[in-house]
């Protein structure tokens, strides 16, 4: 068994669920399903975020750590993530403030091509 799985995936609109399959089976696998819905909502708003703003492939990456799962999707945008007040009108810009609540920790690592989004999310 692999403490690290890697997936790379298109900036299309359907990676989000193939990103939500391939992370929620790796927990399924490494005994961790209790994480799988909070790792379902999170890679899918990250997937999605990267889709529409970055627009370049999609690595993610999910780690085994001895309580929980550690999640990475890098693109090739060096824009920086931002969170935004989305009004109740709005239809988005809630998301990061989603990964926030779900994770244990979360970050951005810019790099010269592009940023990781990590997190991290431990089983109770």
């Amino acid at each position: 068994m692999s403490d690290v799985v890697v997936a790379v995936l298109p900036p299309r609109a359907a990676s989000a669920a193939r990103a939500r399959e391939f992370a929620t089976g790796q927990c399924r696998q490494w005994g961790m399903a209790s994480l799988c819905d909070d790792i379902a909502l999170v890679v899918t708003e990250l997937v999605a975020n990267a889709v529409r703003h970055a627009g370049t492939d999609i690595e993610i990456s999910v780690t085994h750590l001895s309580k929980g799962v550690r999640l990475e999707v890098r693109d090739g945008s060096t824009r920086p993530l931002r969170p935004r007040a989305a009004l109740s009108s709005d239809e988005g810009g809630r998301g990061l403030l989603l990964v926030d609540a779900l994770s244990t920790r979360y970050g951005v690592l810019g790099e010269p091509d592009g940023k990781r989004v990590w997190v991290e999310l431990y089983a109770a």
